[in-house]
């Protein structure tokens, strides 16, 4: 077992590494460090805060473990983004393990690259965000169920309970949205048996969180409100012009489950027991929860596809076993596989012709990617060649787009390290101490490269009284009483900054 978790964590810093040294914060992860680091600075580790303001909208296990990590390590990218690295090792090794103990060896080496090397795992796992170790412990919580329901293995139910406790202090309610597919199996198949042993631990481990926090530190009705406006109630806000994006959200949903979409389906061929056998009862539980969150979201507005990150693990646990025995056939490719990878090789062909000409965002670094989709056709003739060959391509892909993507990432329009250190810079000009803050939302990343934990002044939006005010300058500007004269201008691709002092005079 040692050597087959240390051959995992190879693949698993081999898979990570191009999007992990990314050398800037993006999307929200300045504003889950913030958060993080406010509590470690504040010592208090019950009530996240941005800008000194309580924040419900997630719980409260990300922000332990980022903060924890800023302690130990320093607040650095490869620090901030290590425990979702860990969680999706963690899952490897658990889908290694489960797969290889009632599929075969094959399933089990199927199951755990086939997680760790999946497109979209590559691209948005190495991360500071909530959703990628969420996805690994609703995974993990949903396999040891499925298994444990279906091979009577109550050990299992509980720890898929405690994992799944887990998950809920790291998102919330959103785990029952993917739960609630495997519990209809469940329910249905085997009368939810063994329920005691997932439910109770589940809860006992969010509510040794909630209950101090209910009793000692906050109003709970306050709390829920505001979370439930992050969750169910985004719901209510759902109108039936979104109808209009919901083939393309469909089409993201089959689309991330890349390298393996093409075995999605494969456990629902041909005839069944109507009494369902422990294999079968496994894998249906696990996509059975994929199918019902896709489901869900189709109700909900946005839709973003970070939402989906576990459907990613869930599907390619199920497929596993098939993929596994597609492989394991000596035999020359059928007819449909050798048309498929005539069309992929036609595209890469043809991108090979097109990149170097084509400037702006497409790098040349896709040419090493264009010039494997290209060969595929010609090296890959079996089965076995044909899955090894889904395994490579985004690994291809994590070490020429995204590392030359990482690599070029302060160049970009996106970057943020550079303005954070002249706003340091000319803050430390004008004399700025401790008495700046914030107005509104500011963006989490350059309040980081600038050395910031400013506190936040939400509660005077109408009136401020601080002496120095950092906000963003919209197209239609903050209204600020007359008193406060902008001192600073910064101004990066799609937002502008100001920095305000508080003072009767004229601006200097």
């Amino acid at each position: 077992m040692l050597v087959r978790a240390l051959i995992l964590l190879c693949f698993t810093l081999l898979a990570c590494w191009p999007q992990w040294c990314l050398p800037d914060w993006h999307g929200t992860e300045g504003r889950r460090i913030q958060i993080a680091l406010e509590m470690a600075q504040s010592g208090d580790w019950m009530v996240p805060t941005l800008g000194g303001v309580p924040t419900w909208a997630k719980p409260p296990l990300h922000y332990w473990l980022l903060g924890v990590g800023s302690e130990w390590f320093g607040t650095n990218p490869w620090s901030m983004r290590l425990p979702a690295v860990l969680g999706l090792f963690a899952a490897a090794c658990m889908a290694m393990e489960l797969l290889r103990r009632w599929f075969g060896r094959e399933a089990g080496w199927v199951g755990a690259l086939g997680v760790l090397l999946s497109p979209v795992v590559i691209a948005e796992f190495p991360s500071a965000e909530i959703d990628p170790l969420f996805a690994s412990l609703t995974a993990m919580s949903l396999w040891c169920l499925a298994t444990g329901v279906g091979r009577e293995q109550r050990s299992l139910v509980l720890w898929s309970g405690v994992l799944g406790g887990l998950a809920m202090l790291q998102k919330g309610p959103p785990y029952f949205m993917f739960a609630g597919g495997a519990y209809l199996v469940w329910w249905r198949r085997r009368g939810l048996r063994f329920a005691v042993s997932h439910f109770v631990p589940l809860f006992l481990v969010t509510l040794a969180y909630y209950v101090p926090l209910w009793l000692f530190c906050v109003n709970p009705g306050e709390m829920l409100a505001v979370a439930n406006e992050e969750t169910l109630g985004r719901i209510t806000t759902f109108e039936w012009r979104h109808i209009t994006s919901t083939p393309g959200f469909w089409v993201r949903a089959v689309a991330i489950q890349m390298p393996f979409v093409m075995w999605c389906f494969w456990e629902w061929r041909g005839a069944r027991d109507a009494r369902m056998d422990p294999a079968d009862l496994t894998l249906r539980m696990c996509s059975g929860a994929a199918v019902l969150v896709v489901v869900v979201l189709t109700f909900f507005p946005g839709r973003p596809t970070r939402y989906l990150l576990p459907n990613v693990l869930l599907f390619t646990f199920a497929v596993a076993p098939a993929v596994a025995h597609f492989a394991a056939q000596q035999r020359a490719l059928g007819a449909f596989s050798r048309r498929g990878l005539l069309i992929l090789g036609a595209g890469g062909a043809v991108a090979l012709l097109v990149i170097p000409f084509v400037g702006g965002p497409v790098p040349l670094a896709a040419l090493g990617l264009a010039l494997v989709v290209a060969l595929g056709p010609t090296l890959v003739t079996t089965p076995r060649q044909l899955v090894a060959y889904c395994l490579l391509l985004p690994l291809v892909m994590a070490w020429t787009v995204l590392l030359d993507r990482s690599l070029s990432w302060p160049d970009s329009a996106r970057a943020r390290t550079g303005a954070g250190l002249v706003l340091r810079r000319e803050l430390d000009r004008l004399g700025v101490g401790t008495d700046l803050v914030t107005h509104g939302h500011i963006d989490g990343p350059l309040v980081l490269a600038a050395g910031l934990l400013p506190k936040g002044d939400e509660s005077a939006r109408a009136n401020p009284t601080t002496h120095w005010l950092l906000h963003e300058r919209a197209e239609d500007p903050v209204r600020m009483p007359k008193e406060y004269v902008e001192r600073l201008r910064i101004c990066v691709p799609g937002q502008t900054f100001v920095v305000r002092e508080r003072t009767g005079g004229a601006p200097r």
